[in-house]
């Protein structure tokens, strides 16, 4: 219930998803670390990514597509607030030092081949914080899996390339991994920092997945004292493939009939 309640794009999330977002966006445009750093913690992004995870180990189909439908959509709504907040800002006095060091920071080739591993990492400490109530360290996880702050940015950043008119075909893929980086010091090209925030959210977004992914499958694998979570997992991946047998009748449980709780392994038979 804990990981299927992140998914759901509610009035709560959605709530959560607008404050992070305004936040992110004033603290982008004003250069303040601390505000950014400040919608880290209330960006609820990462709810479907465990949701993804999760889905993936025990092969919940719906899950999976709940999640990646609910991240997708938090992924256009934080574009759409950089561009309202760049569209409400690009013609005051505040945009003329655009882009600032946090822009920057999250808008180069460099910050985004740097961010996959971070990212990887940070994926492994939130299979372990999120289901093991470690809330102490998801602190950090949000932190240094930077999901909200640029997709915002890339928003900012392109309303800034529409008021230059700049030509969007200057951005070239190859150099993600041969080319050149941004060069801020010269002519600021605000279509590909946009770009390169843009990537920079989807790699991390894919990367915290893949890690937490692998941490469930090595926490479950290893023969290490486990919260009563790890038990249900076993359970719950045997219900989706349709292993699991009522211990009474001898027919396959279905997910709500088990319920995926710690009192349906009273009536759960592996087949």
């Amino acid at each position: 219930d804990r990981i299927s309640d992140g998914v759901i794009w509610d009035f709560n999330y959605s709530c959560l998803l607008t404050v992070a977002s305004v936040v992110a966006g004033i603290g982008l445009a004003t250069d303040s670390a601390t505000t950014v750093i400040s919608s880290m913690l209330l960006s609820p992004l990462m709810g479907p990514v465990v949701g993804m995870s999760y889905g993936l180990i025990v092969w919940d189909l719906p899950l999976i597509k709940r999640s990646a439908k609910t991240e997708l959509l938090s992924l256009a709504y934080c574009i759409i607030f950089g561009l309202i907040i760049g569209g409400c800002c690009f013609w005051t006095r505040m945009a003329k030092v655009w882009p600032t060091h946090e822009m920057e920071n999250r808008a180069t080739r460099s910050t985004f081949l740097s961010g996959i591993p971070i990212a990887f990492f940070s994926g492994l400490g939130v299979a372990l914080s999120v289901l093991d109530d470690q809330t102490s360290s998801l602190v950090g996880v949000a932190i240094s899996a930077s999901l909200l702050p640029p997709a915002v940015n890339c928003g900012i950043l392109w309303v800034m390339a529409m008021v230059k008119d700049e030509d969007w075909n200057d951005f070239d893929f190859q150099n993600l991994i041969t080319g050149e980086d941004v060069d801020v010091d010269k002519k600021t090209n605000y279509s590909a920092m946009g770009i390169y925030s843009l990537l920079l959210t989807i790699a991390n977004i894919v990367m915290v997945a893949l890690g937490a992914t692998l941490m469930f499958r090595i926490k479950e694998v290893l023969r290490v004292k486990k919260t009563v979570f790890w038990e249900d997992l076993k359970i719950a991946r045997r219900i989706y493939k349709g292993r699991a047998l009522n211990s009474e009748s001898g027919e396959a449980l279905t997910v709500e009939q088990a319920g995926i709780l710690p009192s349906g392994r009273q009536v759960v038979q592996v087949s």
